[in-house]
């Protein structure tokens, strides 16, 4: 029997006969499994609380600065510094110099 054959039709894995005790199984003692813990203390719970959270908060926006953007560039005002914007990429990213 291939390794294929085992694959179920959803990509599950199919057992392909019933499953065998280990003799190690029945010697070790049983154990109770710690208990789950609470719904609050786990990280993708904490996650998706957040996400909702800044979910329902509007975009943090400088509406002042936008319309002042606006109308420095409507009025042909707002001046472009390439060399300014390079040194700030730069600084940004790193001077590759290291």
């Amino acid at each position: 029997m291939s390794g294929d054959s085992k694959i179920g039709p959803v990509g599950g894995i199919v057992r392909a006969g019933p499953s065998r005790r280990v003799a190690s199984e029945t010697a070790a003692p049983a154990h109770t499994p710690a208990p789950a813990p609470a719904a609050d203390t786990l990280p993708a719970a904490k996650l998706t609380r957040l996400s909702a959270t800044l979910a329902d908060q509007p975009p943090p926006v400088d509406v002042a600065r936008v319309a002042a953007l606006r109308t420095a560039i409507a009025g042909g005002n707002y001046g472009v510094h390439p060399a300014l914007i390079a040194s700030a990429m730069l600084d940004f990213h790193g001077r590759g110099g290291e």
